[in-house]
């Protein structure tokens, strides 16, 4: 039922329907009653997924020794589980206002989640590979970038994907706008 759910919000956003998720599923509404007792429970239970796998992901990011350290930074702070990479960011606006608790879980999960980033920028620092920053500062830079890209007025005319804004948010917080020279 949650695969399907991910589907149908690739396709429609969160707007989609039971009946809708019923009927791509070749079922009931009933059925879907019996397993979820609302459309809040499915995203709830999506979302709960999502965290998860991005924790596990960070975790084996974190432990993957070919990778260097600038990398693992990277990847951990632009992992995005692969069904959910291409999708529009403005997805997120939509969660925020159809569903607002559902999307209150992944706010504070962006919120809260940053022992591991925070223990590798650290490393970064000790060993010269980071200048030394306000690591506190860094990651409220880049949760006031994530949070004004998915507000409903934001300006960015092209339909990027979760993914490719995450990269560019990230390339231009770990590389400037600057040339080295």
């Amino acid at each position: 039922i949650t695969q399907e759910a991910i589907f149908l919000i690739q396709q429609k956003g969160v707007s989609f329907t039971i009946s809708d998720l019923a009927k791509n599923l070749g079922t009931s509404k009933r059925t879907m009653y019996q397993h979820f007792s609302s459309k809040d429970d499915i995203i709830d239970s999506i979302i709960e997924n999502l965290i998860l796998q991005i924790n596990n992901k960070e975790e084996e990011i974190f432990h993957e020794e070919s990778l260097s350290l600038l990398e693992k930074i990277t990847q951990v702070l632009i992992c995005v589980p692969e069904e959910f990479s291409t999708m529009d960011f403005r997805l997120l606006a939509d969660l925020k206002r159809l569903h607002y608790n559902q999307w209150v879980k992944i706010d504070d999960f962006l919120k809260q989640e940053w022992d591991l980033v925070v223990k590798l920028m650290e490393e970064g620092i000790e060993t010269g590979v980071i200048r030394e920053i306000n690591l506190q500062l860094f990651v409220e830079l880049y949760l006031g970038a994530i949070n004004q890209i998915y507000q409903p007025n934001f300006s960015l005319n092209t339909k990027l994907t979760m993914s490719e804004i995450l990269k560019s948010v990230m390339d231009i917080l770990l590389n400037g706008i600057s040339i080295k020279k």
